[in-house]
């Protein structure tokens, strides 16, 4: 008896793609009779002279599967195969120590997380790389000295073994049974109005007002919707206050998730406003539930509710009715889940689930207008634009900036540009300047002060130019660039976060630690050590190091990473004792997993 026979999905072998192989196990009637089986489908020789239905048991998901399926699937592999074909498939040969992802384990850690090439893996392989080059060490274990690698596996073991995070009552395992004093509610609402909504107008103001006044009216019942928004905002604005009073938000954070149930049930333009206040809520803090969990599942219910398409936006209503507050609404719904999950595709250097580049999109801006001029009736077309729509639309099409650049240098190698010399990236370079000229000239009491816009500017500036798939060894004017852009954030990050004028988010950490990466692997070029001679740079690196120790108080993990940091940025200054451009150099195992 043959119990199992391999095959595969495609049904023509194709000798330039990698094939999966399918382990086909002998069906159910051949193992009870102890027959020989084979793997013809849909149905194995013996069943088909016997006339009976040919099934098997997989494995891997605990089920009886009818071998017609796999029939069903070579079909679909076919169909698939034809579209790409027919496809606009960009060509060219890819850079394999650039363009690998990198499947990154931490210490004893089983799982791993994927890394692609915009998450900034590539520079780190590079740093990695170098780090053992400048010290004869033959891995990254050898670089770090016994001790302090000791030192380190116990830094991430205790950070580890705390819940969440390294600040005591940073989180609470008990939900807030009570609501705070009119008066706070009324401060926590007006702080969410001014430092959240201007990133993402998530809420219609005046119906928030409405939505607390229901919760403290104890003439009124108030709707599970309205209990979930009024608890979410409250613990969005305690965790924007500071770390001090992060406890007590995440106390209101759990209060608000029992209500979550009956408001998702419904799957509506209220349930996808309640993903997105939570995912506001996990960019501040360690959560119980991964960000790209909630984000992930607001983009589908974005796209099954038809808020991706202009020509949908407006499916539901009633007919003959326009509900001008909904449809506003919708399309600011569709702006804050697109925008966030351009963010995380970025971070993570993953593929983005709605588009590829802005071509794809076509769903209107939504009013600038205040809301309260925005009504179910319609929108005031004489009241004036605000500074908040303003800024909340700069903000996302600095996403959409960031994912033309993806899309061009870090996706898919292509023929062009051959290198940061091409007229596309002069031309790139003037959208960014735009960009930033026209930044709203606003402080930190409007929303979000202008200086942040800069640090953007400067954190894209560096995407573009350090080394990507598309160009792996930039130009020395490309590094200048790079080094400046990171000398400018380094210090501009050190005083927003000792003035509390920004928040300490995973994404604020990893710009961090993206600034040291680039400085230290624009020191390969010679013109680059010329011009910031080595005291000076060390400084910088000091600098950026203890701003990693201060965000360190809100994110889990980060402890570890100073101390290992130390010993990398320790070797890579070696660099100082040669003489020319000193090539990083990498191969996808330097830093395939970590150890």
């Amino acid at each position: 008896m043959t119990p199992s026979a391999p095959f595969h999905l495609s049904s023509e072998p194709d000798k330039t793609r990698t094939s999966v192989a399918f382990t086909l196990a002998a069906c159910k009637r051949c193992r009870k009779r102890k027959t020989r089986c084979d793997a013809d489908l849909p149905r194995c020789n013996p069943c088909k002279r016997a006339g009976s239905t040919c099934e098997y048991f997989d494995a891997n998901t605990g089920k009886i599967i009818n071998r017609a399926y796999v029939v069903d699937l070579q079909k679909k592999v076919r169909k698939l195969e034809e579209e790409l074909q027919r496809a606009d498939v960009d060509e060219g040969e890819d850079e394999e120590a650039m363009m690998s992802a990198a499947t990154v384990r931490l210490h004893e850690a089983k799982d791993s997380k994927y890394l692609g090439p915009s998450s900034g893996i590539a520079i780190t392989r590079l740093v990695m790389a170098a780090a053992k080059q400048f010290t004869g060490a033959a891995s990254i274990r050898d670089i770090v000295p016994d001790q302090r690698a000791h030192q380190i596996r116990e830094a991430f073991n205790q950070e580890h073994a705390k819940p969440l995070s390294k600040v005591n009552m940073l989180n609470s395992n008990v939900a807030a049974e009570q609501m705070p004093t009119r008066s706070l509610a009324n401060f926590l609402v007006e702080l969410y109005k001014l430092r959240v909504q201007p990133m993402y107008p998530a809420l219609h103001e005046p119906t928030l007002d409405s939505d607390i006044d229901a919760v403290y009216d104890f003439n009124v019942e108030a709707t599970p919707f309205q209990n979930f928004v009024c608890r979410m905002v409250f613990a969005i604005s305690m965790q924007k206050i500071g770390s001090q009073w992060a406890g007590l938000a995440d106390s209101y954070y759990l209060a608000a998730l029992t209500y979550l149930k009956p408001v998702v049930r419904s799957m509506d333009l209220q349930t996808l406003q309640c993903f997105v206040l939570m995912a506001e809520y996990s960019l501040l803090t360690p959560t119980r539930t991964a960000i790209y969990f909630v984000v992930g599942i607001a983009v589908r219910l974005s796209q099954s509710l038809g808020y991706h398409e202009e020509a949908t936006i407006t499916r539901g209503l009633a007919e003959g009715r326009t509900n001008a507050r909904e449809v506003d609404m919708r399309r600011r719904l569709f702006w804050c889940t697109l925008v966030m999950e351009l963010g995380l595709a970025h971070s993570l250097g993953r593929p983005s689930i709605l588009a590829t580049s802005h071509e794809h999109i076509n769903v209107d801006w939504f009013a600038t207008c205040d809301d309260e001029y925005i009504r179910p009736e319609g929108i005031d077309p004489t009241a004036p634009p605000t500074l908040k729509k303003w800024v909340a639309i700069h903000f996302f099409k600095m996403r959409l900036l960031q994912l033309e650049i993806r899309r061009k240098l870090y996706q898919r190698k292509r023929p062009e540009p051959k290198d940061d010399q091409d007229p596309w990236f002069h031309a790139m370079e003037q959208k960014l300047i735009l960009w930033r000229d026209d930044t709203p000239d606003s402080s930190a009491d409007q929303g979000i002060p202008k200086s942040w816009f800069i640090g953007r500017y400067n954190t894209i500036v560096v995407l573009l130019y350090r080394p990507s798939p598309q160009v792996p060894r930039p130009s020395v004017e490309a590094a200048l660039k790079c080094f400046e852009a990171c000398r400018h954030n380094i210090y501009l990050q050190q005083k927003q976060m000792e003035s509390g004028v920004i928040d300490v988010t995973w994404i604020f950490t990893q710009a961090i630690f993206m600034a040291i990466n680039t400085m230290l692997w624009s020191l390969s070029y010679d013109e680059v050590r010329r011009k910031n001679p080595r005291p000076s740079v060390e400084e910088h690196l000091k600098v950026a190091i203890s701003t990693i120790q201060f965000a360190s108080l809100r994110w889990p993990g980060v402890e570890s990473a100073v101390k290992l940091y130390e010993n990398l940025i320790s070797a890579i200054l070696k660099v100082y004792d040669r003489e020319g451009d000193v090539p990083f150099t990498s191969t996808p195992s330097d830093t395939g997993s970590g150890g």
